[in-house]
């Protein structure tokens, strides 16, 4: 009878330095009691059998005992850690696993430390679904990092939390709660999709169902192999969309797994009372299931989704998003985010729209309190919307959490930011903040696509009606200023900058801790 929730296992992580709950299910009226690190505390079961223990603060420790006793019933947790705990959430690059990451080869034998864990909770679209198949397989426990496990932990929360370790000393957890092509009104509940603005979404989704047989929808919904997600690594789609392939790739390599290409829009899970998708649905059905467990903070990559349906709802809905999160867990948690990689096109999605939502993004960081921003302006694939290359994400959210968090005043975390630009006969000279010791060009982007070291990658400029872009000036880059030429430039004219402003570019200017410079306008 006695139950914790789904969190509270063997090799858990626990956050030190604040007060944890601990929860679970019991006979009504049972008193529960929990112990760890010398402290107890109890609670008593209410009347439909839930319990709430509160612990703490705890001290940072590698080996602990959990015990949870009600009446003559006892659990034991053991090989318990207590550090820094994060929720890793978003879509498909936050999901994204290290099987895929450009650098995995490389990493799997460094893959030891076992005082880095990781829990993710399966992937299941509606209240219920996780007790009707086996997803426990492969999902919903702690795994400790090993190189036989690597390769299903999200590279960019594996990246995060190894530096977070090698900086901080103590264990660190990530629990994933992530579901690829999910838009942001999935993770909100519905009322504060409509108070964010979202009222479109939750629209169009009515309109939608309005004449569903739910009958048939549940039918085909058991039927459909791609709403169970039980272990996502046997997926061909998966496998395809994160290695990469093209159009004509994917089409071979399902026609050779035996899928019938005639009926693969069978195969996506279909609008209706248990889509992904749908407003509300992934916060009810796997976010309210994980809080309100001890965590220090989120990081969050996700944004792609609503570029492709509504992205000039990105700017309110986004940061009410990070305010339900919060009233969820009663408290500011730091919301640590990455602006999305530019992209030219990747199957169905256009990248143009993505600049709506990375000045959404830019907003949100500059207006809402105890956030962050990892800027990525130089790691995007101009045809693959899961750039391989996960390990600058994971760093860049790191420096965000050790400066913004953890008060690491030594650590520079923000991109080089456009301030001003002086126009002068044959040159450009643009100004820019959070320089650091200086301000570099890089000859090529980390995938190796050549820039050159005398460019600014991702600039366009208007004056007096004359258009230039990147391959029209020579630059070098002084300090805190680049310094762009043309013989063609006058001073006084009317002059109109834009970096990285479109769907896709590749920026190379960086500052001393390696961060490229943000999209900005002037």
């Amino acid at each position: 009878m006695l139950k914790t929730a789904i969190l509270f296992q063997d090799h858990m992580v626990l956050q030190r330095g604040k007060c944890v709950p601990v929860w679970g299910s019991a006979a009504a009226g049972e008193t529960v009691t929990v112990t760890v690190q010398g402290q107890t505390a109890s609670a008593k079961a209410g009347a439909d059998g839930s319990w709430t223990v509160l612990l703490g603060p705890l001290e940072a420790s590698f080996a602990e005992t959990v015990t949870v006793s009600a009446g003559a019933e006892t659990l034991t947790f053991t090989d318990v850690a207590v550090g820094e705990v994060w929720l890793a959430g978003g879509q498909s690059n936050m999901e994204f696993h290290m099987r895929y990451d450009a650098d995995m080869a490389e990493e799997k034998p460094r893959c030891t430390d076992g005082d880095l864990r990781f829990f993710d909770y399966p992937e299941v679209s509606y209240v219920g679904q996780i007790k009707e198949a086996d997803y426990g397989k492969e999902y919903g426990f702690w795994r400790k990092c090993a190189p036989e496990q690597l390769e299903r932990f999200s590279a960019v929360g594996y990246y995060f939390a190894k530096d977070l370790r090698r900086a901080l000393e103590v264990p660190v957890g990530i629990v994933g709660c992530n579901w690829g092509g999910t838009p942001a009104c999935a993770w909100m509940d519905r009322e504060a999709v409509a108070r964010g603005g979202g009222q479109a979404f939750l629209d169009e989704y009515e309109a939608a169902v309005r004449d569903l047989d739910l009958e048939a929808y549940e039918k085909n919904f058991r039927a459909n192999p791609a709403n169970w997600k039980t272990d996502q690594l046997g997926d061909v789609f998966g496998d395809l969309m994160m290695f990469g392939a093209t159009m004509e790739e994917f089409a071979q390599k399902l026609a050779e797994a035996g899928v019938d290409l005639s009926t693969v829009a069978n195969y996506g899970p279909q609008i209706g009372p248990k889509y992904e998708r749908r407003p509300g649905g992934l916060y009810e059905a796997m976010l309210r299931p994980v809080a309100p467990y001890g965590i220090r903070g989120v990081i969050w990559y996700q944004g792609e989704t609503d570029g492709d349906t509504h992205p000039e709802l990105y700017a309110t809905v986004f940061p009410e998003m990070i305010r339900c999160w919060r009233a969820l867990w009663g408290e500011p948690l730091p919301f640590l985010f990455v602006q999305i990689a530019p992209l030219d096109r990747w199957m169905e999605c256009v990248g143009t729209p993505y600049a709506v939502i990375r000045r959404a993004q830019q907003h949100t960081a500059d207006t809402v309190e105890h956030t962050g921003m990892a800027v990525i302006t130089d790691v995007g694939m101009e045809h693959d919307i899961h750039p391989k290359k996960k390990q600058p994400v994971g760093h860049r959210l790191a420096l965000q959490a050790l400066r913004r968090v953890y008060g690491r005043e030594d650590v520079l975390c923000e991109a080089p930011t456009l301030t001003s630009c002086e126009a002068r006969d044959g040159a450009l000279i643009l100004t820019f903040a959070n320089a650091g010791d200086g301000l570099h060009l890089a000859a090529n982007a980390p995938y190796g696509q050549e820039i050159g070291a005398d460019r600014l990658g991702g600039v366009r400029v208007t004056q007096d009606g004359t258009e230039f872009t990147e391959r029209d000036f020579t630059a070098r880059a002084e300090g805190d200023t680049v310094v762009l030429m043309n013989e063609k430039l006058r001073a006084g004219a009317k002059t109109h900058v834009s970096l990285a402003g479109t769907g896709w570019y590749l920026v190379n200017l960086y500052n001393s801790a390696d961060i490229p410079a943000r999209p900005a306008e002037l």
